[in-house]
């Protein structure tokens, strides 16, 4: 790499070291010439690697040459594993490798392969063969601008090199930033609010409202009461004061025949000792989402809170912005029952004449109730709605070009929670490149985090102090400020901590799960902004999710976490102090990133990984813009649209211009809908073709989401999840069976029915309802009752019901249903008692009355 050719040995003297370690690297040129000359495998030797990357980049500026390059060690992962796996590489790429020597001694022997042929299929995409064209003068410049090659700059601009000793570097660095900003700028959004037309607010049909008992005697909650029952609805109200799931089971059988059902639970924002972290409102909020489901709800749920998002820039309580993050994914899993968002203002602060005088002056306030009752209508389509004395506000995802206000400049003494995480790595790499003097990395582990040790040596030439503490814990928290300070004054925070993700269906959420996946992200967040007070800070970052603005199919714990924090940033601004909540998309870069697991998935539904280092420019000067919540992602909104509006529209998106040509192009396709097409196809078929079809169209798009190159790789008798589905994946395919169909099947269908006959057999009822009772599919509907029979005896407590007699009596309706009065009095007592599951559905399945009742 000093002459980018070949060296004999001999010449390596004491003239070739000093060249070595004077002149530039000619890394690149050396590379390029070995690869001119027909090399084709690069091996870095080395206990981490170094080069790897760079030769990546130097092939991939030749789409016509295809290499191997791969290293020996990485750090942290320096086993024998590691280097068999760079062996491995090798050998699949062509390399000869001497296996026999490698296992020699170890008692290994040859097998003979199979004697059949295997099956052979190509999962890979060629690379493009076009031939190379010619770089562009301004991309070769700043490519050697971007090398430091100072002497190839200076022949192609006909300068002496000796002349831009000092400038290439600035260029090269100006060149980046550049590059980055532009990027961030691409992944720049913001959340805004649009005024919306509120028609008449008048609101016919019944209504249930459920209201916590600790709020029933306010006056606002009697105002909302009283004006919805003088706008026309017929008001039910349930007065909840215990929380559970199975409780307000009872409470929301009123709902049967509802127009709607309105929830003021989240105005109970006492602290809940079971969930942890959020309110008893909040727990109660999704103990009714469940219960709804489990009772066979289906009027439209809408979520009303107080003061839960700014609109104007007024503060917002965190506590009710977590309602927002969960409705965004109850909208998603469950798109055909939530009716939407409702945000009233907060209520005032007590005065001296009293908290009920100021709620019943708020309560009075006829424009904020006539906004309730037209945003209850659902105008347009708006399913989140702030209701502000003047007027009604739609909310909207918006571009966020603004680059003015410059970025921010890490100094002192800065905080950073999980800071030996993947994301806390990240950004104190740039905190030690940009300016901070002491970077304190606090986490759980500390110094013994896989990593930590690594990622310290390469903070050299600042202070790093590594503190093992649970963000949770406010007296150790408080210890390691005070100690980090010593020397340099704390000048900001970098909230990163948080739980991984874990998807689940809202059905299947429980109070402990809630607790788990939110208590760093929420209680750390609380633990520093109660510390740190009013101090002045030139930054306090909290690291956020767009789960918590767009939601997040099975994610519903992780968005509340997340709106919470974009509420803290809120109410932290409102009052002065500085604030940063930034709602990321997906983060490349390694260190447990998405790219690195589940990247695919991710990339398919249209987030993209993001480069780091434009990442964390776009954080810079997103501190600096002084927005308090700030939106960073990278999405292809061709791949993301048509997944997320599939079930129902999402007016959060409509002032996207990328967006609104999407959906303009979707809805000007002209001739027959896929949907006309499919119904005309049935209805030539006869009752098995017409199961047998829809089997195979199920497992076409189960096939495509898995990847597998034909529908046989799905068995249409094997359950989903047996075959690779997993809650992100079962969306998919939920949306992609909508797309061939044009139903609007639930988030859970894949999980209601597990396997794809049993989906096919819904398709089938769903669009064919009249041929459900014909004689050929009298078979397949005796088998879709028995799955239904058996799915909810699993959640049936039969102890319970054999201890109370209750089964003896199911037994005997059933047998008499089918003709057979005397079967169950006959049986021994023991018998009944001895009853399983199997028994039972095969009792149920003779008897409609047991079926239907």
């Amino acid at each position: 790499t000093v002459t980018a050719d070949w060296t004999d040995p001999t010449h390596l003297d004491t003239d070739y070291w000093y060249r070595n370690l004077r002149d530039t690297v000619r890394f690149e040129d050396a590379t390029r010439t070995l690869l001119d000359q027909g090399y084709r495998t690069f091996i870095e030797i080395s206990t981490h690697p170094v080069l790897t990357t760079a030769i990546h980049d130097i092939v991939e500026t030749l789409p016509e040459v295809r290499a191997t390059v791969t290293g020996t060690l990485r750090r942290e992962d320096g086993g024998a594993d590691r280097v068999l796996a760079g062996l491995g590489e090798l050998f699949a790429a062509g390399v000869p490798v001497d296996w026999a020597a490698l296992f020699a001694g170890a008692g290994a022997r040859r097998v003979p392969l199979p004697t059949y042929a295997f099956q052979r299929r190509h999962y890979w995409l060629e690379p493009a063969r076009a031939p190379r064209s010619a770089e562009p003068a301004d991309s070769s410049l700043w490519a050697a601008i971007e090398g430091g090659d100072a002497e190839l700059l200076a022949r192609d601009l006909e300068v002496d090199a000796d002349a831009l000793g000092t400038v290439l570097p600035a260029l090269a660095s100006w060149h980046r930033r550049s590059r980055e900003d532009s990027l961030a700028g691409d992944w720049r959004y913001r959340v805004g609010w649009t005024r919306v037309a509120a028609a008449g607010p008048e609101l016919p049909g019944r209504l249930l409202v459920l209201v916590p008992a600790a709020r029933a005697d306010s006056a606002r909650v009697r105002a909302v009461l009283d004006h919805l029952a003088a706008r026309g609805a017929e008001v039910v109200t349930a007065e909840v004061s215990e929380t559970g799931r199975e409780a307000l089971g009872d409470q929301v059988k009123p709902a049967h025949g509802c127009a709607g059902v309105v929830s003021l639970l989240s105005w109970d924002d006492r602290a809940d000792t079971e969930y942890g972290t959020v309110s008893r409102g909040t727990a109660a909020t999704l103990a009714l989402a469940q219960a709804l489901r489990d009772h066979d709800v289906t009027a439209p749920l809408w979520c009303v809170t107080r003061g839960g998002v700014a609109v104007a820039g007024e503060p917002a309580d965190p506590v009710q912005s977590a309602v927002w993050g969960f409705g965004a994914v109850l909208g998603l899993d469950h798109p055909d029952t939530f009716g939407g968002l409702v945000d009233l203002p907060a209520e005032p602060a007590e005065s001296a004449e009293g908290a009920e005088g100021a709620e019943g002056a708020e309560g009075d306030d006829q424009a904020v109730l006539d906004g309730l009752c037209a945003a209850l209508s659902s105008p347009e389509g708006e399913d989140q709605l702030a209701v502000r004395a003047d007027g009604l506000f739609a909310r909207r995802m918006l571009r966020d070009r603004d680059g003015s206000g410059g970025a921010w400049q890490p100094r002192g003494t800065v905080l950073v929670t999980g800071g030996t995480g993947g994301l806390g790595s990240h950004v104190a790499r740039w905190l030690a490149e940009s300016g901070a003097d002491h970077v304190v990395l606090l986490s759980r582990q500390g110094g013994d985090a896989p990593g930590a040790a690594g990622l310290v040596a390469d903070l050299a030439g600042v202070e790093v102090t590594v503190a093992a503490c649970d963000v949770t814990d406010r007296d150790g928290v408080a210890a390691v400020l005070a100690e980090a300070e010593r020397t340099h004054p704390l000048t900001a925070v970098v909230h990163t901590a948080g739980a991984g993700l874990a998807s689940a269906p809202v059905t299947e959420v429980t109070a402990e799960r809630f607790a788990a996946v939110t208590r760093a992200k929420v209680q750390g967040a609380q633990v520093l902004d109660e510390l740190l007070g009013d101090r002045p800070l030139d930054a306090f970052v909290l690291f956020s999710s767009g789960a918590g603005v767009w939601g997040s199919g099975g994610q519903a714990p992780y968005a509340a976490g997340n709106a919470f924090l974009d509420g803290l940033a809120a109410r932290r601004r409102a009052h002065g102090l500085a604030a940063t909540s930034v709602s990321w998309g997906g983060w490349g870069g390694g260190l447990g990133m998405i790219d690195a697991d589940g990247g695919d998935q991710w990339r398919r539904i249209g987030i993209l990984p993001m480069d780091p280092a434009p990442a964390l420019r776009a954080m810079a000067r997103a501190v600096a813009g002084g927005l308090p919540h700030v939106i960073v992602a990278d999405i292809d909104w061709a791949r993301f649209v048509p997944g997320y509006t599939m079930a129902r529209e999402r007016p959060l998106l409509r002032r996207l211009p990328e967006v609104a040509e999407i959906l303009a192009a979707d809805t000007t396709g002209g001739g027959a809908s896929e949907r006309e097409v499919l119904l005309a196809g049935l209805a030539e078929l006869t009752g098995p073709e017409q199961e047998a079809f829809l089997t195979d169209l199920v497992r076409r798009e189960a096939a495509a989401v898995l990847g597998h190159a034909t529908h046989d790789a799905v068995e249409p008798e094997r359950a989903f999840k047996d075959t690779g589905f997993d809650s992100l994946t079962a969306v998919e395919l939920r949306n992609r069976v909508n797309a061939a169909t044009g139903l609007r099947l639930s988030a859970t269908v894949v999980f209601d029915y597990p396997k794809p006959t049993a989906l096919a057999r819904k398709l089938r009822t769903e669009l064919v309802p009249d041929q459900g009772g014909a004689a050929d599919g009298g078979a397949a509907d005796a088998e879709g009752r028995e799955e239904e029979i058996r799915r909810v005896l699993a959640s049936v407590p039969l102890r319970r019901f054999r201890e109370l007699g209750v089964l003896d009596t199911l037994v005997r309706l059933a047998d008499s249903a089918a003709g057979a009065p005397n079967a169950a009095a006959e049986a021994e007592p023991s018998a009944i008692a001895d009853l399983d599951a199997d028994e039972l559905v095969s009792r149920a399945m003779r008897g409609t009355t047991f079926g239907n009742d």
